[in-house]
């Protein structure tokens, strides 16, 4: 059952992901040429050449993972998989294998899944943000966070729920209040509000070298709207409304970010 029941799962991430029938399959049977005596000719013949195609991707990514990992740089090995691959659905099934190898980790041996955890940091995680895959990005980050460390997740979860309180109401209340203003200034928007993600505040922390009461933007709110003059008319709103943070602002659809991310 654990045999088809590991596949199954991989397609159950990619069918959220609207892909096609062909990377559909192709998830269902990834295994299956590294696994059994099948062949790619076999599951051509009875899948289609497309599904094979992934397959046979996915099983060469698999092998050079396994000769080169140790000796490649994350980036390096990152731009290797990307340039070895003619056909992204390849990755796109890679990446759910991994959110389900990640998922279900609890079962492995503590330095396979100290490896795993690792590996997946430093390079299914980026990957995911490459594509923009930004929901898996952060779901492979937290799980590999707490594989590797798990008791410094502990610590940051349980700081980040004592540190919650009344926090979603609050934001709440903000959020109407920029609403509100916003629409008197005739500017279409979604105000959200969003909680830092625990891996997220753990580099920050370790970026900046603080404690998490340093740490400011836990809990935020986006607003999001249709075009960059929008975006600094909107920001014009917010600081007229709260009065913002000596040296911490920053334009990044001026200067995007390398990924393109642009906001202010």
């Amino acid at each position: 059952s654990d045999l088809i029941a590991h596949p199954v799962a991989a397609a159950e991430v990619l069918v959220k992901l609207r892909v096609d029938t062909d990377t559909i399959v192709a998830a269902i049977l990834h295994d299956v040429i590294e696994d059994t005596p099948i062949a790619k000719e076999e599951l051509a013949k009875n899948f289609g050449e497309g599904v094979a195609d992934i397959v046979d991707g996915v099983t060469k990514l698999d092998q050079i993972q396994f000769k080169s990992r140790e000796e490649a740089q994350a980036e390096s090995f990152r731009k290797m998989l990307l340039a070895m691959v003619r056909d992204l659905r390849v990755i796109l099934v890679k990446l759910a294998d991994r959110l389900h190898n990640m998922r279900t980790i609890e079962g492995m041996s503590l330095p396979r899944r100290r490896a795993i955890a690792r590996e997946t940091l430093d390079i299914y995680a980026p990957l995911a943000e490459r594509l923009g895959l930004y929901a898996m990005k952060l779901e492979l980050e937290d799980l590999g966070f707490c594989a590797l460390y798990p008791r410094r997740y502990r610590v940051l979860e349980k700081a980040i729920k004592s540190a919650r309180g009344n926090q979603k109401e609050f934001l709440a209340r903000i959020s109407e209040q920029i609403g509100a203003a916003l629409k008197r200034a005739g500017i279409a928007a979604e105000v959200e509000t969003r909680e830092k993600h625990l891996y997220s505040i753990y580099r920050k922390m370790l970026r900046k070298r603080v404690a998490l009461a340093d740490i400011v933007d836990v809990y935020g709110l986006r607003v999001v709207v249709e075009s960059a003059d929008d975006c600094y008319r909107a920001l014009g709103v917010v600081h007229a409304a709260y009065r913002p943070m000596p040296g911490r602002f920053k334009d990044y659809i001026s200067t995007p970010k390398p990924n393109d991310y642009q906001s202010l």
